[in-house]
C-alpha cells in the first residue's frame, strides 16, 4: 500500500516573500491564518498562503520538513508587533555603531525572533565585507545574539517598497516571489529606448517587467521579416528597413521609396525567404490567388470585396414588383387587369406634333384632312388646359359642340357651372382657375 503524503502548508514571513513549506502536524489551516513555526533562527510568526490540501507535491523540498508549532494567539501577535517596534528603534544606534567600527555598508533593516533572543541586521553590499567587530560590539550593547544578512539592490527595493514608473506598487513588494533574469537584449527586442532612466527601476537595475512580454515579442517576430531582409513586391524587390511588431507593419525600401505594408499583405503580396536574409525571395502573388491556392484563409475584408454580381447570381429575379427586406429575391406580385377602354376611331394621318397644337383625342377635328379648314372656336367660355381631356362623371369621352353652336356648359344654370368648376379644380390637382377663365 503506497505511503500517504504528509499534509504540508505553505507560509510566508513577509509580504511578497518566498514561500516556505512546513508540516501541518494535524492542524486544520486556512489561507490567511497566522501560525508559529520553528526556523533555524528560532520561533517566528508566519502567514499561511497555501492550505495543506492545495500544495503540489512536486514543489516540496526533499529534506525533512519542520512542523508548525501552533496557531498564533493574540498574545503572540502583540509580542511580534512590540519586537518589531523595538528593532526599528535600534536602527539609528546600529548605524552609528557601524560608523565607529568602520563598517562601510548601510544597515537597512533589523528584526527580532519571537523569543527576542536573536537580532538580525540586513545591509546592502555588492562585495563581501568584514563585520566581525561590529557583531561583537552590537551583541554586548543590545544584549542579544546578532546576525548579519547581506542583500542586493533588488532586495533592498523590495524591503523599502515604493511605486514604479507605471504608477503602481512595485512588483517585488506586492506579488513577485523571485527575481527573473533580465538582459538588455529584452529591451532591444521590444524596441524600447535604451535610456537608463526609462528602463531602470528604483533599485537601479533593469525593470523586471521587461521579462513579462519578452516571450510574446519573440513569437510575433517569428512571423515577420528581419531588418535588412530581401522581399518581393508587385513593383520589384525591396529591403526591410523598419518593423513595428505591435502593429505588425513592415517598412520597405523599393527603388528609393519607403512603402509601409500591413499584416494583411505579408506573406502574399510581400514575400521573403525566412531561412536567409540575403537569399532571393519567392515571387509575389496576389491575395486572391493565395486564397484560391489555399495558402491563407479569407477574412471579413475579402468577403466584403466580393463583386455584387457574384453575390446576386444565387437569386434569379422573376416577374413582379417589390423586393423582400434584406436584399432577397423578388416576390411575385400579380399585375392588375387592364380596364376596358371604349374603342376609338382610327386617327387619320396628322402633321408632326411640332407643327400642330395638341387636340383631345376622339374629337371631330382629328378626323379632318390636314389641308381642310378648321372651324373657329367660340371666344366665350372657359377653355380646358392643353393636353388634358376632361370627362363628365359617368360618361365616356367629351363630345365637342357642333360648329357654330355655343358650348353646352354655357347654357347651364349657375348651380351646374359651380359643380363643373369644382370638378375641374379636383382633376387639375387643386389649382385655382386663372382670372377671366371662369
Amino acid at each position: 500500500m503506497p505511503e500517504r503524503p504528509p499534509r504540508v502548508a505553505g507560509v510566508r514571513f513577509r509580504n511578497a516573500g518566498k514561500i516556505f513549506y512546513f508540516h501541518a502536524a494535524g492542524l486544520r489551516l486556512e489561507p490567511g491564518e497566522y501560525v508559529v513555526v520553528e526556523t533555524v533562527r528560532g520561533p517566528e510568526i508566519a502567514r499561511v498562503v497555501i492550505a495543506p490540501d492545495q500544495v503540489v507535491v512536486d514543489e516540496l523540498p526533499r529534506d525533512e520538513l519542520k512542523p508548525i508549532l501552533r496557531l498564533a494567539t493574540e498574545a503572540d501577535i502583540r509580542r511580534a508587533d512590540e519586537l518589531h517596534r523595538r528593532a526599528q528603534e535600534l536602527l539609528p544606534e546600529a548605524r552609528r555603531l557601524g560608523g565607529e567600527t568602520g563598517f562601510p555598508a548601510r544597515i537597512d533593516a533589523a528584526s527580532f525572533t519571537l523569543d527576542g533572543k536573536r537580532l538580525t541586521f540586513s545591509f546592502t553590499s555588492e562585495e563581501r565585507l568584514d563585520y566581525r567587530e561590529f557583531v561583537r560590539r552590537a551583541s554586548q550593547q543590545f544584549n542579544a545574539r546578532v546576525e548579519m544578512h547581506q542583500m542586493g539592490a533588488r532586495d533592498r527595493a523590495r524591503l523599502a517598497g515604493g511605486y514604479g514608473i507605471c504608477g503602481r506598487e512595485l512588483c517585488c513588494a506586492s506579488w513577485l516571489e523571485t527575481f527573473p533574469s533580465i538582459s538588455i537584449r529584452m529591451a532591444k527586442d521590444q524596441e524600447l529606448p535604451l535610456n537608463p532612466q526609462k528602463i531602470s527601476g528604483l533599485c537601479g537595475r533593469l525593470l523586471c517587467c521587461l521579462s513579462y512580454e519578452d516571450e510574446g515579442y519573440r513569437e510575433m517576430r517569428k512571423s515577420l521579416p528581419k531588418v535588412g531582409q530581401r522581399c518581393s513586391t508587385p513593383t520589384g524587390e525591396g529591403k526591410v528597413v523598419a518593423i513595428n511588431i505591435l502593429k505588425r507593419q513592415v517598412t520597405l525600401l523599393v527603388d528609393g521609396q519607403r512603402i509601409e505594408v500591413g499584416d494583411r499583405d505579408l506573406g502574399t503580396v510581400v514575400r521573403w525567404d525566412p531561412s536567409s536574409k540575403s537569399a532571393p525571395p519567392p515571387p509575389s502573388i496576389a491575395r486572391e490567388e493565395a486564397i484560391a491556392l489555399g495558402l491563407i484563409e479569407p477574412d471579413a475584408e475579402d468577403l466584403a470585396e466580393t463583386p455584387a454580381e457574384e453575390l446576386e447570381t444565387a437569386f434569379e429575379p422573376g416577374p413582379g414588383r417589390g423586393r423582400l427586406p434584406g436584399g432577397g429575391p423578388r416576390r411575385i406580385v400579380p399585375a392588375r387587369p387592364a380596364k376596358a377602354e371604349p374603342a376609338a376611331p382610327p386617327p387619320a394621318q396628322a402633321p408632326p406634333a411640332a407643327s400642330r397644337p395638341r387636340r383631345p383625342r376622339g374629337s371631330a377635328e382629328s378626323a379632318q384632312q390636314p389641308g381642310a379648314a378648321r372651324p373657329a372656336q367660340p371666344a366665350a367660355g372657359p377653355q380646358p388646359p392643353a393636353g388634358r381631356l376632361f370627362r363628365r362623371a359617368g360618361s365616356g369621352q367629351q363630345q365637342p359642340p357642333p360648329p357654330g353652336e355655343p358650348p353646352a356648359h354655357a347654357e347651364g344654370t349657375s348651380a351646374g357651372a359651380s359643380r363643373r368648376r369644382r370638378r375641374r379644380r379636383g382633376r387639375g390637382g387643386g389649382q385655382q382657375p386663372a382670372p377671366g377663365e371662369d
